[in-house]
């Protein structure tokens, strides 16, 4: 298309935009199309904050030589230039803690906040697990309507736990692959949308990933809240605590409503995403504090019988319990972001890889990871 003529027909778009207003979903979903790694300023966000004197990632003194540098066809001069020429934006190696390979690309700086997409799914896992602990929520064995009791108009409720949501065996009706994705990511009342999808299968009984089981924990545990918003208790109970260099932030459904897109949409640097990933690797401990229990870490990190193994764009894997893919020769587990996003952690090498992109290119990460951590 010439360059005019697009440039003419996102105006229009902006311009059937402002007319049909922000809360026609379907205008937003034509005028910002796929989500890229820009999405944390396409939408309002609330600030989390770490603390006042963090606990960064200490810097190795001599970087880690990385000899592999092949991807599916292409062989290229240096790692650097495999990462670069297959889409990637920001790329770290973590080795015994210490952050031993670097790399940013396309503009992209290690002050840049990456968005996580549904990596967001992993960190409102932990969020949810945090609660639990604290009495926050009662039990995972509570169903959703004690805590959201609107959804007791919608048939089928009642039985669905916040344990089923959390595991995406609820049996709601929602594919993710259809518009009711990306009508979810960006709707402007998730109060609304999360609470409107009916029930199709017996609770328990069958894996269906969606994002709107997250978006329903989301609800639960906001009516606990009181005045704080999620994004304060994150910061409080999880964020600082992990020692984040920098302040993250949480993407919202509008300023009107505030309400936090827990399954997509959490915003943070690169090096600070990698602390999610060493979190689990200490086992739900991380610079002298205990921000999840060893049972919790444990039980996330286990296969789950019902979702059993699972085909993505990786290929077929196990999934965890409670938002981890598993590697099916058991050495790896990660957390997955739209468009190639990673938080992959190799427990063998006491090593966490963090990669964001535009795209996966023509890469097989998990692959990929495995291979680099052996060099370590």
């Amino acid at each position: 298309m010439p360059e005019r003529s697009a440039a003419g027909l996102q105006v229009l778009l902006a311009l059937l935009l402002l007319l049909l207003g922000n809360g026609c979903i379907y205008a937003r979903i034509v005028y910002f199309n796929t989500p890229t790694l820009a999405a944390p300023k396409i939408f309002d966000s609330r600030a989390i904050h770490t603390a006042q004197r963090p606990t960064t990632l200490q810097q190795r003194a001599t970087e880690q030589p990385f000899r592999t540098r092949s991807s599916r066809h292409t062989s290229y001069a240096s790692l650097a230039a495999l990462l670069e020429s297959n889409q990637t934006r920001a790329f770290i190696a973590v080795k015994d803690d210490m952050l031993v390979y670097e790399r940013y690309f396309g503009g992209v700086s290690r002050e840049t906040l990456l968005p996580a997409f549904s990596i967001t799914k992993t960190y409102a896992a932990a969020l949810v697990g945090r609660a639990l602990d604290q009495g926050l929520l009662g039990s995972l064995g509570d169903p959703v309507v004690k805590y959201v009791p609107e959804l007791r108009k919608n048939p089928g409720y009642e039985q669905v736990t916040l344990e089923q949501l959390l595991r995406m065996i609820s049996g709601i009706d929602f594919d993710e692959e259809s518009t009711a994705g990306a009508a979810l990511y960006y709707c402007t009342d998730l109060h609304e949308r999360s609470e409107s999808y009916a029930i199709r299968w017996p609770p328990g009984q069958h894996y269906l990933y969606g994002s709107v089981n997250v978006q329903l924990l989301w609800e639960a545990l906001h009516r606990r809240l009181g005045a704080r918003s999620v994004s304060d208790y994150f910061a409080e109970e999880v964020w600082a605590p992990l020692g984040a260099e920098r302040d993250a932030s949480w993407s919202l459904d509008s300023s009107a409503n505030g309400v936090e897109k827990f399954f997509g949409g959490f915003n943070a640097t690169a090096r600070d995403h990698a602390l999610l990933g060493l979190l689990y690797l200490h086992r739900g401990t991380l610079n002298g504090h205990e921000i999840l229990n060893k049972a919790w870490v444990e039980r996330s990190l286990s296969p789950d019988p019902v979702a059993g193994r699972v085909r993505t764009a990786d290929g077929l894997v196990s999934r965890g319990h409670y938002q981890w893919f598993l590697t099916l020769d058991g050495r790896a587990y990660f957390a997955k972001g739209y468009h190639g996003q990673y938080i992959f952690v190799v427990p063998e090498q006491n090593a966490v890889f963090v990669r964001f992109g535009e795209g996966y290119g023509d890469v097989d990460w998990p692959a990929l990871f495995l291979a680099l951590s052996d060099e370590l």
